[in-house]
C-alpha cells in the first residue's frame, strides 16, 4: 500500500486544502496527511530533518531557502493572497482614512509575528512601505505592533473562539490578516475588513516546493494544485488562483524559480 503523502502547509490554507486533499485523494486513491502552521517554523522543522513530501509556503522565500540548499526542487508560486485589516467596526477604519487611524497611539494594533510567519513579515513590509513615503511613521508603529499570532511562544487560539477573537478580548483594536481568513468575518457587524491602500499592500504570493526524491504521488498533488481543479478550490477559499496571472507571468514565475 502506497504511504500517505506527506504536506507541511502554511496555516492560512486551512479552509483550503483540506477540500484540495479530499478532491485529490477521491480522483486518485491516494491518501494525503496534512501538517498546518507558521511557515516560517515548518521550514525550520524541515531544515532539522522533519519527513515531508511537499511544502506550502505563504511565501516564496521559505521554499526558495529549501530548493536553494537542495532539500527541495523549485518553488513555484502556486496561489497569491492579499493582506488586509479586520478592525472593530465602530473604529470608523477605511482606506481612505487608513494612515490617520494607525497613527492614533491610542489604537491597538495586532499583527503576525515576523521572521516565524509570513503573515508578520508581510505586516512589517507594509510598515516599510509607510516608512519610505512617511520617515518616522513606519518605525514607531513597528514598535507599537502587537505581536499575538503566529510565533514560536504565541499562546494556542482557545477553543471556541472565532477568527476576530483577539479584538473581541481587547488584545487589539485591528489585525493586519490575509484575506482568506478576514472574508469569513464580512458578515459579522462587529468586524469590518479594510483593504490596504495600494501603495503599501504587498505583493502576498505562495510557493509550493516537493521534497527531492519525494514520490510521484506527491508531484501529482501538486500538478493537482495548479490544475484548473485545485484552483478553483483556492479560489472559492479566498485565494487568487495564479492561473489569473498571463501565461507570460506565468513562465516568469517558474523561470524566476529555477
Amino acid at each position: 500500500m502506497t504511504e500517505a503523502v506527506q504536506v507541511l502547509s502554511a496555516g492560512s490554507m486551512r479552509h483550503a486544502f483540506p477540500a484540495i486533499i479530499e478532491a485529490y485523494t477521491e480522483a486518485t486513491g491516494i491518501a494525503v496527511s496534512l501538517s498546518l502552521g507558521p511557515a516560517g517554523l515548518l521550514r525550520e522543522r524541515i531544515e532539522v530533518g522533519e519527513r515531508f513530501d511537499l511544502f506550502a509556503s505563504a511565501n516564496m522565500e521559505h521554499p526558495r531557502r529549501l530548493a536553494a540548499t537542495g532539500v527541495t526542487e523549485e518553488a513555484i508560486c502556486f496561489t497569491r493572497n492579499r493582506l488586509c485589516v479586520i478592525t472593530r467596526a465602530d473604529l470608523g477604519m477605511t482606506t481612505e482614512n487608513f494612515l490617520d487611524v494607525l497613527s492614533d497611539s491610542s489604537v491597538k494594533i495586532g499583527t503576525s509575528t515576523p521572521g516565524d510567519d509570513p503573515s508578520g513579515d508581510y505586516a512589517f513590509e507594509v510598515f516599510d512601505r509607510i516608512e519610505t513615503r512617511h520617515p518616522g511613521m513606519g518605525t514607531t508603529l513597528k514598535a507599537r505592533a502587537r505581536q499575538l499570532v503566529g510565533g514560536r511562544n504565541s499562546p494556542p487560539t482557545p477553543p471556541g473562539k472565532g477568527g476576530g477573537y483577539l479584538i473581541t478580548d481587547g488584545e487589539a483594536d485591528l489585525m493586519m490578516s490575509y484575506y482568506s481568513n478576514a472574508r469569513l468575518l464580512e458578515p459579522d457587524p462587529a468586524f469590518r475588513v479594510v483593504d490596504i491602500p495600494a501603495e503599501f499592500s504587498p505583493k502576498v504570493e505562495y510557493g509550493l516546493g516537493p521534497r527531492k526524491g519525494a514520490p510521484n504521488e506527491a508531484r501529482r498533488l501538486q500538478d493537482f494544485v495548479l490544475s484548473k481543479g485545485g484552483q478553483e478550490i483556492l479560489r472559492r477559499a479566498g485565494f487568487l488562483p495564479v492561473s489569473s496571472l498571463s501565461p507570460a507571468a506565468r513562465r516568469d514565475h517558474r523561470q524566476v524559480n529555477r
